[in-house]
Order: structure tokens, then C-alpha cells, then sequence
């Protein structure tokens, strides 16, 4: 679904949250922690907070500050929907980037700022989602990046192994039927452009996903692999979920 013009709710809500960012407790400390000895190990904790029940947290508090309390709660579902294809939704959400390994997710080494946004093509404007690395402690280079279909960073078994990062699934397709004769074609919306590591082994250059919104990516994950190859070994991971 994508929204050209917002519904009249939207305005209120915008007004409330302006410059709002939303953010689970974990992220705030990656952000604010010193780039960890190479040596060290970090764990996710058992209840780490969950990007996306914080961002439906906040979403409810804005709708109560507003003249929307009577909405039933399907209504409240649906325009949470909405919200997060709407290109100038303010929330900002900042994912934890972990290492993966076959025993599962490890060492923390940044996170993704990922909110919505507008490019200009041709003239017109398009959504987009705009995702802000701030990742350290890789080697120089360009590494892909892909969204994938499940918001699980963990290990699965391939040929009687297990693989780091196999449980986020597959790169993250769009299928739909096109109206001429019932061709169906297919989109590789979560190929991203390649994520830029500098000369100092950190990644802040700024990537933009055309046709995405933060709709798309919910119970998605965001995966570094391990080369410029599609193909590489699953490297890092932040899950949104």
C-alpha cells in the first residue's frame, strides 16, 4: 500500500510527534558505548526491549494526546499501518547490529538509523526509506546489504550444519499480478545498495531505498554479509521486530 495523500488523522498525530525518535534502551546504549575490544563478546540480553512494540508504544501515547481516544482498536491497527507508509511519518527507529555466529547473535558493532523518507525521480516525488549506519570494527571495503524476510538473526541448519544469520531467511522479494494478460512479475525490493566502510572500518554513509517505507521492513532484518558478493556469509545483523 502506498499513501500519495495522508488521511486527516495523520495531521494531528504528525503535529504531536514532530521531531520525535523512537528507539529501544538498547540502541541508546550501542549508540552511546566506545567501539569494543576486538576480544570482547556481548549477548543480547533475554528481555531486550523490541523495536517495534516501542514504536507501537509511542504511536498509542501520540493517538491519546490527541481527539482520537474513542478508536476501536482494529482502527488503531489500521492507522498504525498507515503511519508507517506515510512518507513524512517523523519516527525514527535505531536497530542493534550484533555479529552472527552458529552459536547465535554476539558482539554488538553499531546500529541502523531507519525512518522514512521522499526522492525526486523525475521530477516526482517517490517514498523511500533512508537508513543512517553508524557500524564500526569492519575492514575498508564495500560489504552487501540486504533486507531479509524473517526478523531472526540467529543460526538455522543447511546440509546438516548450522549457518550464522540463516534463520533471518531470504533476501526479501515483492510478488504481485501485473494487469496485462495476469503476467506476474516479481521485485527484489530488499537488495540495498552496498553498505560503504571507510579507511577507519566504520559505516556512515547514509542509504536509500527507493519504494521502501518502514512498513515494509517490520518483522524484517537488515543483513551485512560478508563481501560485496550477494552470495557471502551472513556477517551482521539487525532484526526489526
Amino acid at each position: 500500500m502506498r499513501l500519495r495523500s495522508p488521511p486527516p488523522w495523520v495531521w494531528l498525530v504528525a503535529a504531536a510527534a514532530t521531531g520525535l525518535a523512537v528507539w529501544p534502551a538498547s540502541a541508546q546504549q550501542a549508540q552511546r558505548r566506545p567501539e569494543p575490544a576486538p576480544s570482547a563478546t556481548t549477548t543480547p540480553r533475554p528481555h531486550e526491549p523490541s523495536a517495534l512494540a516501542v514504536l507501537r508504544k509511542r504511536f498509542d501515547e501520540l493517538l491519546a494526546s490527541t481527539n482520537t481516544k474513542a478508536l476501536s482498536t482494529k482502527r488503531k491497527a489500521e492507522m498504525f499501518e498507515e503511519f508507517l507508509v506515510w512518507p513524512r511519518n517523523p519516527f525514527e527507529i535505531e536497530l542493534v547490529v550484533r555479529l552472527t555466529s552458529a552459536s547465535g547473535v554476539g558482539q554488538v558493532i553499531g546500529i541502523l538509523a531507519v525512518k522514512n523518507s521522499e526522492i525526486v525521480v523525475a521530477g516526482r516525488k517517490e517514498i523511500a526509506l533512508h537508513i543512517k549506519p553508524n557500524v564500526w570494527g569492519l575492514h575498508p571495503g564495500l560489504y552487501a546489504f540486504h533486507v531479509h524476510e524473517n526478523p531472526n538473526c540467529g543460526p538455522a541448519l543447511k546440509d546438516g550444519k548450522l549457518v550464522p544469520g540463516l534463520a533471518a531467511g531470504s533476501h526479501l522479494w515483492l510478488s504481485g499480478t501485473g494487469s496485462l494478460g495476469g503476467t506476474t512479475f516479481s521485485s527484489h525490493l530488499g537488495d540495498l545498495p552496498d553498505l560503504e566502510v571507510d579507511a577507519d572500518g566504520t559505516a556512515r554513509k547514509p542509504v536509500v531505498a527507493a519504494r521502501l517505507t518502514l512498513a515494509d521492513v517490520v518483522n524484517r532484518s537488515f543483513m551485512i554479509h560478508a563481501s560485496q558478493d550477494d552470495n557471502s556469509a551472513r556477517l551482521a545483523c539487525a532484526p526489526l521486530n
